[in-house]
């Protein structure tokens, strides 16, 4: 079974839910799913949630949980809150500073300490209303850079950038990725999986001193994420297609493909 790391609780209808998870299957997909409050303009399911609808399909859906990084220390036992729910995993976006603010620093450190993995939208966010009210600097406090701090301070903490910071910041998050040995990465999204070729995609993992990755060494550092909707499961079985394209044109194989699909994760995840 393969396993996608990104995917959003938009619905808890039960129509829609098992059309959701019966779409997962056949691909042989389980999913990670995360909703939460506050994604700027626009809010998904509460946390406590996600966690009751992916009790209810244990085969199919593991949660993960948001954590509102906003003008004010968070609260950090929240995070022990959800992992004793069943949590896996914790998501980040639209955060009110750059996600590297002192503020946020003890919630990545608690999150080390449990060994708990962490995904971070990076790249282009469309506007909204919430960005007429709030007036920040949205892809500053996302971008990729905003990672580096945190990967050196907390080295055994699992960091996975979504969208490979979008064509605004490609090449600065692949540097990235290669710098730090716990920096991922997915291609999330429509803008990412589709716009990217494999030829594009190569040259960004290439090593920085050698000219050609024959190891595919930085092919490693990819994790399978959709950026799929309860409501849309479609584009799971596309993102799917996609990465098994980028992987097959690369000629990443065996263990190393296994691990891009979802092995990696799973072993952050604790899950078989």
């Amino acid at each position: 079974m393969y396993l996608d790391f990104h995917a959003h609780c938009n619905s808890d209808d039960p129509a829609e839910l098992r059309a959701f998870v019966e779409n997962s299957e056949k691909n042989n997909i389980m999913t990670a799913l995360s909703g939460g409050l506050h994604y700027g303009g626009h809010d998904y399911l509460p946390n406590e949630e996600v966690v009751k609808i992916c009790k209810a399909y244990p085969n199919n859906l593991v949660p993960l949980a948001k954590i509102d990084l906003w003008d004010s220390a968070p609260d950090v036992s929240l995070i022990r809150k959800y992992v004793d729910m069943g949590v896996k995993g914790f998501k980040f976006i639209y955060p009110y500073y750059g996600y590297d603010h002192e503020l946020y620093m003890p919630v990545y450190e608690e999150l080390e300490k449990l060994r708990i993995p962490a995904l971070f939208h990076t790249g282009a966010y469309r506007p909204n209303s919430a960005d007429i009210k709030y007036r920040r600097p949205v892809l500053e406090n996302m971008s990729p850079l905003r990672l580096d701090a945190i990967a050196r301070s907390f080295q055994k903490l699992n960091l996975v950038m979504a969208h490979l910071g979008t064509a605004v910041y490609r090449t600065q998050a692949a540097e990235l990725v290669k710098l730090h040995d716990n920096l991922y990465f997915d291609l999330a999204g429509t803008g990412a999986f589709l716009d990217l070729s494999s030829k594009d995609l190569a040259d960004l993992l290439k090593p920085s001193v050698f000219s050609r990755d024959k190891e595919g060494k930085y092919f490693r550092k990819m994790v399978f994420g959709s950026d799929s909707y309860i409501k849309i499961p479609v584009i799971q079985t596309e993102a799917f297609q996609a990465y098994s394209m980028h992987l097959l044109l690369n000629q990443i194989t065996g263990e190393d493909k296994e691990n891009i699909l979802g092995g990696t994760v799973a072993s952050w995840m604790g899950l078989k």
